[in-house]
């Protein structure tokens, strides 16, 4: 087994009903909230199980299940074209995207092996070719990054190919676990737990390794934009998660939710930072270890504004681009999920939450009667025994 994804989706994988129905448009709908307008709208509507978006300008990316196999799909949204990048029988898993090159993990060999294909040239190419298993790529402009197991089958590091160079470089030298990278500009953040689980930082130009967190609790889940890096971060004493940035240019540490809810997966793009919300509780199960669904929120930076991006409690793994939320939506259903997308218009939001400082945000009392008792706490334990089955791996 290879990664916390790939857990439950095999999970499901017999019981999914396998239809070969392409992707169909669906009308858009709009809420306002106060000046800000969101207008979301299906992306894929497919009766198999699609996964795992990413974006890049007009650009969609996620993993298909329509052919029987996982594979890595295109939707252009100045064409409304729809692109199938692979045809092979293998797993393709887990695609970024950086303007016209999409990467991808990919069992066709055996293991798992770094893929890209180029969208200008029409040409697939094979990034690693190492025996091990090398997984979850990220990329920007020529570096693509990925954690890589090739020094032990229990521990994993950080490597990165520069395609205009042509060469590969060991990012990580540490015995214990790196994983979870993410790419921006010449730095590069991943989860370590060399003591504990802490956010590291690699710069590329000064060849410098910086550790980013020094709490006791557990930081996962990276992701960087600019000089700013947010994760998630975990109280295993209470249960609580929440999201947390480190600004590289003021030496600052912020603490973007305090609902006393469980949030995760965070992204940035410039001033706005997306998450999974667990907030509004639903029935269900559209993750591994926890029996609720969340929804989609996003703190604005700019106007220190909290939004409610999703209402129907059935969506996660965000990603964003500009004013464009994307994400894995579970409205028709726990064996049928779609790609949606919200486009953000307007300025502010008087119905979002005012943030003071680093407590950001306020405790909604009303969300906080409907929440399941003691779940926080719940989730702690589950979180922990996750983030070590994930060490096993």
């Amino acid at each position: 087994m290879i990664n916390k994804e790939k857990l439950f989706t095999i999970a499901f994988a017999f019981v999914f009903l396998i239809s070969f129905t392409s992707a169909e448009s669906a009308a858009s709908t709009q809420r306002v909230d106060c000046q800000l307008t969101l207008t979301e709208t299906p992306i894929v509507i497919n009766e198999s199980y699609q996964i795992n978006p990413s974006i890049y300008g007009d650009r969609i990316v996620w993993q298909d299940n329509r052919n029987g196999n996982f594979d890595i799909y295109m939707y252009n949204l100045s064409t409304s074209k729809e692109t199938q990048i692979t045809t092979n029988e293998s797993y393709n898993s887990d695609p970024d995207i950086y303007n016209d090159k999409i990467v991808w993990h990919d069992d066709r060999n055996g293991n798992f092996d770094i893929y890209m294909y180029n969208l200008s040239t029409s040409k697939e190419i094979q990034i690693t070719t190492n025996k091990s298993d090398q997984a979850y790529p990220a990329i920007y402009e020529d570096k693509i990054v990925w954690q890589d197991r090739r020094n032990g089958d229990e521990k994993w590091d950080i490597y990165m190919y520069d395609l205009s160079t042509s060469k590969e470089v060991q990012i990580t030298t540490n015995k214990s676990d790196q994983a979870d990278p993410a790419i921006y500009g010449d730095k590069i953040v991943w989860m370590d737990s060399r003591s504990g689980f802490d956010i590291y930082m690699y710069n590329i130009s000064t060849s410098t390794e910086t550790k980013i967190t020094t709490n006791e609790s557990y930081q996962e889940d990276p992701a960087i934009y600019g000089d700013r890096i947010v994760w998630r971060n975990i109280f295993p004493e209470n249960g609580d998660t929440d999201i947390y940035m480190y600004d590289l240019s003021t030496f600052t540490e912020t603490k973007i939710t305090n609902d006393g809810a469980v949030q995760s997966r965070p992204a940035i793009y410039g001033d706005r930072i997306v998450w999974e919300d667990f907030r509004n509780p639903s029935e269900g199960n559209s993750t591994f270890y926890i029996p609720i669904k969340p929804d989609i929120y996003m703190y604005d930076l700019s106007t220190s504004r909290e939004t409610q991006i999703t209402t129907n409690a059935q969506q996660e793994m965000p990603v964003i681009y500009g004013d464009r939320i994307v994400w894995t939506d579970y409205r028709k259903g726990e064996q049928n999920p779609d790609i949606y997308m919200c486009t953000i218009s307007g300025e502010g939001s008087e119905a979002g939450v005012s943030r003071e400082g680093s407590e950001a945000g306020q405790e909604n009392e009303q969300n906080e009667s409907l929440r399941t008792p003691g779940f926080e706490v719940i989730f702690g334990v589950a979180g922990v025994l996750a983030v070590f089955l994930y060490k096993k791996k």
